[in-house]
């Protein structure tokens, strides 16, 4: 019998292809704690045997829902699709190839209770051997919205807003970058605020064949611009040699302790549920841990010149030059090296005295 009564939480998964493998996700919602909710499994014009396993969890949970859309290619337009026929008056979702704990929702909806209007929890990554390969902490929960902009932090998975929120900034946008942080970004701009949690409550998979590692990166910071493609060449290979990362890691700390006080001092600045910990020391453990930097910094040419940039995983331009533009301000310790650098290896010609810094290498930007 088909339910009839509105669901407090509506769940939303976008797939194509998944085959069985999608059965671990199903059962990850099936086995909540809290178990007023629906999930709409939205097949992006699945090809394969992928609706036979969603048919088979419906006919044992009518909390299961299969709806077939026309092929998208992009999960933005099922995810759409599922905001139009949800009933729940909260919204979450999940990816195909991730899972919850079993206290997700329970987590999500106690933020909600707590007057949050856009939630996340923490997350563990696991590869497909099922290895650990990273986890949150309470830094990187930390929001505001210029981290928002910075940063594509919070995957789907981990996401809840109140039902109505995504529709009032035109939802899901289909392109190039990252949809989940394009979304984040408008709610911000419209004033919607993250409430985040410290709960590791979302398995994401950390694998190559995800969507996230073939995202076309197209838009770019410029770094330096040269006349001369040989100079261009070694203002490159000068920025990437590992013997500049101690000096690196050392500016990004420093610029990210400058930024964090100032973001401390305002009002949109939170911290995850119940954290209280030491925030410098955050910082500092943050800029050790960090990535190398320079992990997309590419050559191209550009108005007759020889541009080095970081590409950025931004979906248009205007939000690549915000990037710009904010990261300049942010990063002075990082431009100021990079500048250095370039004087250095091509002389002030290289130089972008009115352009943009580079992205930043301390790890807060990241989720």
């Amino acid at each position: 019998m088909a339910r009839t009564s509105r669901p407090l939480v509506s769940v939303i998964c976008p797939t194509y292809n998944r085959s069985q493998a999608i059965v671990r996700t199903l059962e990850s919602v099936r086995t909540q704690t809290v178990t007023d909710w629906e999930l709409l499994v939205m097949s992006d014009g699945c090809t394969d045997d992928t609706e036979d396993w969603v048919r088979a969890a419906a006919r044992e949970d009518e909390r299961v829902r299969l709806v077939r859309t026309a092929r998208h290619g992009h999960p933005s337009g099922p995810r759409n699709e599922g905001l139009g026929l949800a009933r729940g008056a909260y919204i979450a979702y999940i990816d195909h190839d991730d899972v919850w704990l079993e206290n997700h929702l329970d987590v999500l909806l106690s933020l909600f209770g707590e007057g949050g209007e856009l939630v996340a929890t923490g997350f563990r990554r696991r590869n497909r051997h099922g290895e650990v390969t990273a986890s949150s902490d309470a830094f990187g929960l930390c929001w505001h919205p210029e981290l928002q902009l910075l940063g594509p932090i919070f995957e789907p998975s981990r996401v809840a807003h109140r039902a109505g929120l995504a529709e009032r900034v035109g939802g899901w946008r289909a392109g190039y970058g990252l949809e989940d942080w394009d979304l984040w970004l408008r709610l911000a701009d419209a004033g919607a605020v993250f409430t985040t949690a410290q709960d590791r409550t979302t398995e994401l998979l950390d694998d190559p064949g995800t969507r996230r590692f073939s995202t076309p990166l197209r838009h770019r910071m410029p770094v330096a611009a040269l006349d001369d493609p040989r100079l261009a060449h070694a203002v490159l290979t000068e920025l990437r040699d590992g013997r500049h990362e101690a000096a690196f890691r050392a500016a990004a700390e420093a610029d990210t302790r400058a930024w964090f006080a100032r973001l401390g001092t305002t009002p949109e600045f939170s911290v995850p549920r119940g954290w209280d910990g030491d925030m410098d020391a955050a910082i500092a453990r943050a800029a050790v841990e960090a990535p190398p930097p320079w992990p997309d910094l590419v050559l191209v040419p550009e108005g007759g010149r020889y541009v080095v940039a970081q590409r950025l995983w931004c979906a248009d331009t205007e939000h690549a030059d915000r990037c710009t533009a904010l990261t300049r301000s942010t990063q002075r310790e990082q431009f100021a090296l990079v500048d250095a650098i370039v004087r250095r290896t091509a002389g002030s010609t290289g130089l972008l005295h009115s352009g943009p810094a580079p992205q930043p290498a301390a790890p807060v930007l990241s989720s």
